[in-house]
């Protein structure tokens, strides 16, 4: 996308003035501190201009909110917007879209035992190499019951799971629910991490064919360069199919899920539309007046990329997390190639945000707002409900990610050659009930806690007004 400007402070300016509106704020409460006053005018100014469903939000006077969080929340368009939010931290947001963020290293999913307990479990999905997980001997498939020899359950599980530090207690669960501790247990301290978004990529030779596979946990483009590299070495290696496993990914920069679609998609299509672009009456009319020949502002098409596979299909693993940019790089591409869904629903986010703080840098808050809504070249998505996979599957944590027994990745195999991989458990499409009866968790008690992370961005900062976008 074509930089629009340079600066935030001119953004400020276009908010205000280039709708011919100056709002004029008077009658301010004596009792709300004029800083907080501040931040309720740079709430209101720039979501009123730029916010997706801004002809949705209510007339709350700013003057009278003496809690900015609060205020924010009330003017969200909520029978849609899940996704907006604020923060007064704007360094650590910019650091957390950069991959950097204080943690421990390891993803994980929650359950319960079942309806009728409050006992809750947590299975370990991966671990980042050289971290203090990965440093404390901790694996894929692990399980966790206690954290500072308090059992989990669903009561305590959000306060215990946000430690910085803590004692994790591994067991196993047996047949009749019950667990049998495991020793030693693991200490565990949060460190400040850069995260490279690029877990896992390998070439594996199956049934004949080379198949490439990719988990990729997060769309950051200060590893534009990486994720390049690795479709160059699939490339050198002459796939014949690929699997992208984006069941960990929660979105991100809408510009690197651009640079992956174009290196998935058939190389004949490229330069056809790949995203239609929304936006809101404000933003319509300012893009056209300004830029009235500049198509790429409301349209993003699939580009020239010297990696490019030239697939006529490709799989994407999905779980419930799989979001944004990530359900992105599959709907995109669904009128160009045969894409094959395999997991669980996706959670259905196809709308982007921008990150805008205080150009004068008078306080540290930033909000994260709707802007825009990103379409497919054929607008056939139901954009109210997530992607519904072609073959469904629960996740199982018993062998490491990129075997070829790996319960996801056994199914993509199948798919892409028609063989099962050796020792993998055959999962037929029509089989519902094996849904259940294949999971560590029993049939009808295997009620998911949501999953708690941090809210993803699918940032795509118009990057002429918003100084680029994410």
């Amino acid at each position: 996308m074509k930089n629009l400007m340079t600066h935030k402070r001119y953004f400020i300016f276009i908010v205000i003035w280039s709708t011919g509106i100056l709002f004029f704020y008077s009658c301010k409460d004596e009792e709300i501190p004029e800083s907080i006053l501040k931040i309720n005018y740079f709430i209101h100014d720039n979501m009123d201009f730029a916010y997706f469903w801004n002809d949705k939000m209510p007339d709350i006077d700013p003057d009278k909110e003496p809690d900015p969080k609060k205020y924010f929340d009330k003017l969200l368009y909520k029978a849609i917007d899940r996704w907006s939010f604020i923060t007064d931290d704007y360094q650590g947001l910019l650091e957390y879209f950069s991959g950097i963020r204080k943690s421990t290293g390891y993803s994980f999913r929650l359950y319960r035992l079942s309806d009728n307990s409050k006992d809750v479990v947590g299975y370990i999905e991966y671990v980042n190499p050289n971290t203090p997980a990965d440093n404390a001997g901790l694996k894929r498939g692990d399980m966790f019951f206690e954290i500072n020899g308090t059992k989990l359950t669903t009561d305590n599980y959000q306060e215990l799971i946000g430690l910085d530090s803590f004692t994790l207690t591994l067991g196993e669960l047996n047949e009749d629910l019950t667990i049998t501790p495991l020793s030693p247990k693991v200490n565990l301290t949060a460190e400040v991490l850069t995260i490279d978004p690029i877990l896992l990529d390998t070439v594996v030779d199956h049934a004949g064919e080379k198949i490439g596979y990719l988990v990729y946990n997060s769309f950051v483009r200060d590893y534009d360069d990486e994720l390049k590299e690795v479709f160059g070495s699939f490339k050198d290696e002459g796939i014949d199919g690929l699997v992208v496993d984006l069941r960990y990914n929660s979105g991100g920069a809408v510009n690197t899920a651009i640079l992956m679609a174009s290196m998935i998609a058939p190389a004949a299509d490229t330069g056809k539309v790949l995203l239609n672009n929304t936006y809101n009456q404000n933003l319509t009319d300012y893009f056209k007046e300004k830029y009235p020949d500049d198509e790429s502002i409301f349209t993003d098409k699939i580009l020239s990329a010297p990696n490019n596979l030239n697939l006529s299909k490709y799989v994407a693993l999905t779980s419930f997390k799989t979001a944004s940019a990530s359900e992105m790089v599959i709907y995109t591409l669904m009128p160009y190639m045969d894409v094959i869904q395999i997991g669980e629903q996706t959670h259905g986010k196809y709308y982007a945000s921008i990150t805008l703080s205080d150009p004068d840098k008078k306080h540290n808050w930033a909000i994260q707002p709707i802007v825009m809504r990103a379409e497919n070249a054929d607008n056939s998505i139901d954009y109210t409900q997530g992607l519904v996979p072609d073959v469904e599957l629960r996740e199982r944590y018993e062998y490491p990610l990129g075997d070829k027994r790996e319960k996801f990745f056994a199914q993509a195999l199948y798919e892409l050659t028609g063989v099962w991989p050796e020792g993998a458990v055959t999962q037929l499409k029509s089989e519902k009930t094996n849904l259940l009866r294949e999971g560590y968790i029993e049939e009808g008690k295997n009620t998911e806690l949501k999953y708690l992370m941090h809210k993803e961005v699918n940032a795509r900062f118009l990057e002429d007004i918003f100084q680029g976008m994410q």
